[in-house]
């Protein structure tokens, strides 16, 4: 008696599930390592102002001016492909945080917030030019690749 054999859909699932799989967490461990060094980086602008500095529409760019601190000079936070942007203009007491959230299509996205003022904004990349930082949606997809 031989067993019935599956259908070939059943064998590649099986498969390629476990490297998807992998990949996924892989990308997800990643995406959390980034996250924390943003919200390290932000926490060292507690407290200082912010005020809207810019706003690029060919590159969906939004450029947040955050003041100087006992620790540093005035610089600008770049939120690059911005897909949703919401609060004030200006405030005193920043506390930004970021997390790590999916758009209604599944893609990747940082919305970095600050509760206290009603700041929004959701982005695939955050760059701090004048720390030489970049945070990018797309690391954590090659990171786990």
């Amino acid at each position: 008696m031989s067993l019935p054999e599956s259908p070939p859909d059943a064998r590649v699932d099986l498969a390629v599930r476990p490297r998807a799989e992998r990949r996924d967490r892989l990308m997800r461990i990643a995406r959390l390592k980034l996250v924390a060094r943003a919200n390290e980086f932000f926490e060292t602008c507690d407290g200082v102002d912010a005020s809207f500095n810019a706003f690029t529409e060919t590159h969906e760019r939004f450029v947040l001016a955050i003041g100087k601190n006992h620790q540093s000079e005035a610089f600008g936070i770049s939120f690059v492909s911005c897909v949703y942007l919401a609060g004030p203009t200006f405030w005193t007491r920043v506390q930004l945080r970021c997390k790590s959230i999916e758009d209604s299509d599944g893609e990747l996205l940082y919305e970095v917030t600050d509760v206290a003022a009603g700041f929004v904004v959701r982005c695939d990349t955050i760059v701090i030019p004048t720390y030489d930082l970049t945070f990018a949606c797309e690391w954590s997809r090659q990171l786990a690749g």
